[in-house]
């Protein structure tokens, strides 16, 4: 393991990496770790996420892979021909394992956990989380136990079920079932692996940048994000220093932009307010589940992202996450999940509110397959 310490992502204070969830004060804490003449050549000739274990915590020896990470980059010339765009680029995340990013975290997070010496597991989710935690689990033979909430996509819930998890449905959003995850944690002692609530699974969605950065010959001006917990934009973010820090990457950083539904966008209204956390959402109303996050853990970390890079946070309408969909499907033949979709939703504000320019080159994250 190659993490040198922990370190709260609100005090500052450094904790020994041991088996752990959040600092003394609540806040979410982020691995760091003490590189030394690490070079790019160091990167391994393989095409999951594992070509990355140099700037991860886990050797690859150590993992059981599923072929999470290695997703394409791909061009959208027609939609950007229809948006009088200059470039127009797709991360389709669709391709990982379960059908989602999700799985990029847990695979990071579980055999950490399991290496710290977790014996079983909990998670709460909106559907896809609990698929991606239950297929590691099974993967590296650790119990899983999954809090679904209300809404949460029935074919995740299977798939979860499948994989061998139990899974206990939650009256309410994703925060009910984070209470009951987390009562449960205390109750057994499994360990709980929710979205920032531990360090790891933000260590696997950062691969999502580093991806970015190996594929293209520069990085796009914007990077589009659809959000709810969060992890995906901090694990951005934070690769984002990273590179900066080894020195391997010392051109302008990639915009941030954070898309949220209007039934419910907490940090897009934080950040409007110029705020440095997020009031909890009063009934949050999406079908987007992945988006119905009413309040997260990680949000001075996502508005402070949003800020050092220059960001912008939209919210986008229902009808609109529809067309979106549709739009990528048919014209690009890309296979989005509505919460990937709300980011072509998102980019059609920002353009039409001139925070984004046509020249501008934007990337947008697909965060999983349609129907996923």
């Amino acid at each position: 393991m190659r993490p040198a310490y922990l370190e709260c992502s609100a005090c500052e204070k450094r904790h020994e990496v041991r088996l752990r969830n959040t600092c003394d004060c609540g806040a979410p804490l982020l691995v760091r770790y003490a590189w030394s003449g690490l070079e790019r050549d160091s990167l391994a000739a393989r095409p999951d996420l594992w070509r990355y274990a140099p700037l991860l915590p886990l050797d690859a020896g150590e993992v059981i892979s599923r072929g999470e990470g290695g997703t394409p980059v791909l061009h959208a010339p027609r939609l950007a021909e229809v948006l009088g765009m200059r470039d127009l680029l797709v991360k389709d995340e669709g391709r990982n394992p379960t059908g989602t990013f999700k799985a990029r975290g847990m695979a990071v997070a579980v055999p950490m956990a399991r290496a710290l010496g977790a014996k079983s597991l909990v998670v709460p989710t909106a559907g896809n989380a609990g698929a991606s935690l239950a297929m590691f689990a099974a993967a590296y033979g650790l119990p899983a136990t999954v809090y679904v909430a209300e809404g949460a996509p029935a074919a995740a819930t299977r798939e979860a079920e499948a994989f061998g998890a139990s899974v206990v449905p939650v009256a309410g959003s994703i925060a009910d079932a984070g209470r009951e995850a987390a009562a449960a944690s205390v109750a057994t002692g499994a360990f709980n692996v929710a979205t920032l609530r531990e360090p790891y699974r933000v260590e696997g969605k950062k691969t999502m940048l580093l991806e970015i950065w190996d594929a293209l010959p520069e990085m796009p001006d914007w990077i589009l994000f659809p959000t709810g917990g969060g992890t995906g934009v901090v694990g951005i973010w934070k690769a984002l220093g990273e590179l900066r820090d080894l020195g391997w990457y010392t051109g302008p950083w990639p915009r941030i932009g954070l898309v949220q539904a209007e039934g419910c966008a907490p940090l897009v209204r934080a950040f409007r307010e110029g705020k440095v956390t997020a009031d909890p959402w009063p009934d949050p109303q999406t079908a987007a589940s992945g988006l119905r996050v009413p309040a997260t853990i990680a949000d001075r970390l996502v508005l402070r992202a949003l800020r050092e890079t220059r960001g912008a946070a939209v919210a986008v309408a229902e009808d609109d996450m529809a067309r979106a969909k549709e739009d990528l499907a048919r014209r690009e033949g890309v296979s989005a999940c509505l919460e990937g979709a709300a980011t072509l939703a998102g980019l059609r504000h920002l353009l039409a509110d001139g925070i984004v320019a046509a020249g501008d080159s934007v990337l947008l994250v697909n965060t999983g397959r349609g129907g996923a």
